[in-house]
């Protein structure tokens, strides 16, 4: 049931910020834009999941419930028009998603190690 709060609260608070009107950006001339792969959210959620894997075990039954987290972190994150308030928002969306949905040894563990949890919900 927390989870279930917690996934639903997260879902709201961006499809309320996706309600806003979104001004014109102007584009940056042909000759000045450089050419960036862009990975996709699920390949970076995988990346996500594979970092976490090599640092601890998860179960079976995590891997689907942590990439769908991880996707739709990477999906809200692409945007570039969030503000860095908005984004730090997310990242503690993330931390606490995280927290309910794997049990507290793990979490912690995961927590101690600054660089990966940064990752994870960055």
């Amino acid at each position: 049931m927390r989870n279930l709060i917690i996934v639903l609260s997260v879902f709201f608070a961006f499809s309320a910020s996706a309600q806003t009107k979104k001004v014109g950006v102007k584009k940056a001339p042909a000759s000045t834009v450089v050419s960036t792969q862009k990975t996709s959210p699920e390949v970076a959620a995988k990346k996500n999941i594979a970092d976490l894997i090599a640092f601890t075990p998860i179960t079976d039954e995590m891997k689907p419930i942590l990439l769908e987290l991880f996707t739709t972190k990477y999906k809200i994150i692409g945007d570039a028009e969030l503000s860095v308030e908005r984004k730090s928002y997310i990242a503690e969306m993330i931390s606490r998603k995280l927290e309910a949905t794997l049990d507290n040894a793990t979490f912690e563990k995961i927590k101690s190690n600054a660089v990966l949890f940064k990752n994870l919900t960055n």
